[in-house]
């Protein structure tokens, strides 16, 4: 009976529910997939749920795998989060703890000897953003521009560099007259030529989202997985604190992100 029984668990176990985990990457896709293997080994082996990772490059690609159906877990920023969530059976179930931090701001960067010294002073000027869509490095440096009453109309070029980097160097090469990125893409770059001219209120990094239509059990365990990660070295590979649950407040700004970006048609 024994050996029965331990066949039957080894048996659920190695051929037990499979989940596909989807990370929407914001940078080196080589890197991502890395750092994340060790996340979903982490939920297999804390779980005994097989984890089919994959990293996405394009947020599209990502909203299109919701739409057929082939992602259960994601990881993403929040503006894709809600665009997830508009048309998905989703829960926000965790937010991305780094450096201390759960949130983070966007801002809006100069070059150190540009003559632009207010938002105000951004009206005419050539604007790039680290991305297309997501919080702290396109709709957050939009919000700026949108409560200082700066259109599209009022600036004679915006668009997406795709990247915090490529937005930071268009700056520094003369391409833009400012880049709105991620506050902490940004100072890195402080000693290297670049001043923060405005700052954004703080948002959520990351959200992971989970798939309601999951067994309770499994979503259980994934939900008990993650809030319990303190195993140093995967939070090492990650580069991450760990996982909290969201507070229904840290989104109340970002929910309003079609708003800001109906505002700025040229941004595609």
């Amino acid at each position: 009976m024994k050996k029965l029984v331990f066949f039957l668990l080894f048996f659920s176990f190695s051929y037990g529910y499979e989940i596909t985990f989807a990370v929407l990457s914001s940078g080196s896709m080589i890197k991502e997939y890395k750092r994340f293997k060790a996340l979903s080994e982490y939920i297999t082996q804390k779980t005994g749920i097989d984890v089919n990772l994959k990293i996405i490059d394009k947020y599209q690609d990502l909203l299109d795998m919701y739409k057929y159906q082939k992602v259960d877990l994601s990881i993403s920023c929040p503006v894709v989060f809600y665009k997830i969530k508009a048309s998905n059976n989703v829960e926000g179930i965790a937010v991305v703890k780094i450096d201390g931090m759960v949130m983070e701001a966007g801002v809006i960067v100069v070059r150190k000897d540009s003559p632009i010294h207010t938002v105000e002073d951004l009206r005419g000027a050539k604007i790039t953003l680290g991305s297309s869509i997501c919080a702290s490095n396109c709709v957050m440096p939009l919000y700026i521009l949108s409560i200082n009453n700066i259109t599209y109309e009022d600036v004679s070029d915006m668009w997406s560099s795709g990247s915090d980097k490529a937005a930071i160097l268009a700056v520094l090469a003369g391409l833009a007259d400012a880049a709105g990125v991620k506050e902490e893409s940004a100072l890195l770059y402080i000693d290297k030529g670049i001043r923060i001219l405005a700052k954004s209120p703080y948002v959520p990094r990351y959200v992971v989202a989970l798939s309601k239509d999951l067994p309770l059990d499994i979503q259980k365990k994934i939900k008990n997985a993650l809030y319990s990660l303190k195993d140093k070295k995967v939070l090492e590979k990650l580069g991450i604190d760990g996982f909290e649950r969201p507070k229904p407040d840290m989104f109340k700004l970002i929910k309003n992100y079609n708003a800001v970006l109906g505002q700025y048609p040229l941004i595609k």
